[in-house]
């Protein structure tokens, strides 16, 4: 069902650099330039309950210790030792469908993209539902709106406060983390979505499919053996699952005790954002696990419908990572403009993306100039 797909891709992707000119069209200019902000959150004074250090959960055994694979990947959580209810989650994590949602009106956007009414998907017809599957107009309009909601995702998990001030490692499975928690937080809402469910659940599948085509660049940027990428994509995808359902779990079991609910956020991005580091500090887990608990409220429930649709996605401000303290409660000291090895810092509003190969070029997402060059 998808042999429409790779001429829409192709198409998506002409801004790549081409050889005498400097502009090229593309289909989602207009990415980057949607991404809205708020009104700036004191995650540092938020008073969301925690308590004491987060030792305990340092030995929970939900998930099992990557072995490197490579210098520079850590990717292979061995199944068998996987906890049974987690696996149970991950295996029927792509079927989870919405349930009946009430009728709606149809939601225009100025993307050209308009959703159904009448209940949404389930009450649309099978015709309904095989056009908006099968047809050119449909895969093109889900795409698009895929491609939107993804590089909204790809903007706020490239920014560099993540990895200087937040003093997340700046290595593959961190930032591939971080990029998994932010599209965790659209599934979500995609999940939730009671204007055309069976829209949301098709954009689902596209969004996961960018993801993944964005994962194998970036393995590939990584310089593995080109025979191992495969191997290499499965390995993150079971990580990506796994980090997806503990989140889900935090939600669900511990829906009604904030307390519980916010030391298994905390425990989730020790284990798949700082990798189960013993030194990781127990203040910055707070702010991070701050941040999921208001982000998954701000998308999931705060984000209006017709900006959804259109793939603007407001996610405010990064969490505020100044006046850190360590475990013995002493002042990190401020880290400022200090260079990340690695990291790479563009003049607005350039952006560094990849191809398919895994080669980096820049994109200036005002203009739709690309280069080769690093900007200046």
């Amino acid at each position: 069902h998808r042999f429409l797909q790779p001429a829409l891709r192709q198409a998506a992707s002409s801004h790549l650099p081409q050889k005498n000119t400097s502009r090229a069209p593309i289909i989602v200019g207009q990415v980057c330039t949607t991404v809205k902000s708020r009104a700036t959150l004191n995650y540092a004074n938020c008073n969301t309950p925690f308590v004491g250090s987060l030792s305990h959960h340092r030995a929970i055994s939900t998930t099992a210790t990557p072995s490197v694979l490579s210098a520079s990947l850590q990717l292979s959580p061995n199944p068998n030792n996987l906890d049974n209810a987690f696996t149970s989650k991950i295996q029927s994590y792509s079927s989870m469908s919405s349930s009946e949602q009430p009728q709606q009106s149809p939601i225009k956007t100025n993307t050209g993209i308009e959703t159904s009414s009448g209940g949404g998907g389930s009450s649309k017809s099978i015709f309904a539902k095989l056009w908006d599957r099968y047809s050119f107009q449909g895969q093109q309009k889900r795409i698009i709106l895929g491609e939107r909601l993804f590089r909204s995702a790809q903007v706020r998990a490239n920014d560099a406060r993540w990895y200087r001030e937040g003093r997340i490692p700046y290595e593959f499975r961190p930032r591939h983390a971080i990029l998994t928690m932010h599209v965790w937080f659209l599934h979500k809402r995609l999940l939730a979505d009671r204007v055309d469910p069976h829209a949301a659940l098709l954009l689902q599948e596209e969004l996961f499919d960018i993801l993944w085509n964005d994962t194998r660049s970036r393995i590939r940027a990584e310089g593995v053996n080109e025979l191992t990428v495969n191997k290499h994509l499965k390995d993150a995808q079971q990580l990506t699952f796994l980090h997806c359902t503990h989140y889900d779990h935090a939600f669900q079991e511990y829906a009604n005790d904030d307390k519980k609910r916010f030391e298994e956020l905390a425990a989730a991005i020790w284990i798949h954002v700082l990798n189960r580091d013993e030194e990781a500090y127990d203040d910055q887990l707070k702010r991070l696990a701050a941040y999921v608990e208001y982000q998954y409220m701000n998308i999931v429930l705060g984000v209006p419908d017709t900006y959804f649709w259109e793939g603007r996605i407001p996610w405010g401000d990064v969490p505020e990572f100044r006046g850190m303290v360590d475990n013995d409660g002493k002042k990190l000291k401020e880290i400022g403009s200090a260079v990340v090895d690695g990291l790479e810092e563009l003049p607005e509003p350039w952006m560094r993306t990849l191809t398919d190969a895994g080669a980096a070029y820049y994109w200036n997402t005002d203009t739709n100039e690309t280069t080769w060059k690093k900007p200046s």
